[in-house]
């Protein structure tokens, strides 16, 4: 007998294509997740800190809410200065505003800049 030795199937008709895109597809989503994951749970991580702070910092300072932002940003190593996060008080509740930018770069030199924007407001 002759055995049909094709790229594109197997010896029993199944399309050997499908299977190297999947593992295409799979590892491409892996080195997305790797490339992009760390960046948005630091963001959201930070994105609850803050909102947990206008929620219940009111009787401190407003000195005081920004060091302990800017300390978590540092944590979470966000490329935050103590002038990019705004915290004022707005008609009896604090507001913190904070925004900014990060530059990935992936495999062949494409660059892709996310922004980061957190609006969290108090309650009165």
């Amino acid at each position: 007998m002759h055995k049909n030795k094709s790229i594109i199937t197997d010896s029993n008709g199944n399309s050997k294509i499908i299977g190297i895109f999947f593992i295409l597809s799979v590892a491409a989503v892996i080195y997305l997740s790797y490339m992009l994951l760390p960046h948005y749970l630091s963001y959201y991580s930070f994105k609850d800190f803050a909102q947990e702070k206008a929620k219940f910092a009111q009787v401190m300072k407003n000195e005081d809410v920004l060091n302990d932002l800017y300390k978590k940003a540092k944590e979470l190593d966000l490329p935050l200065e103590k002038e990019d996060i705004i915290v004022k008080k707005e008609e009896g509740r604090l507001h913190i505003t904070a925004e900014w930018e990060v530059e990935v770069e992936f495999i062949g030199g494409y660059k892709k800049t996310l922004k980061f924007t957190i609006d969290a407001g108090g309650i009165k």
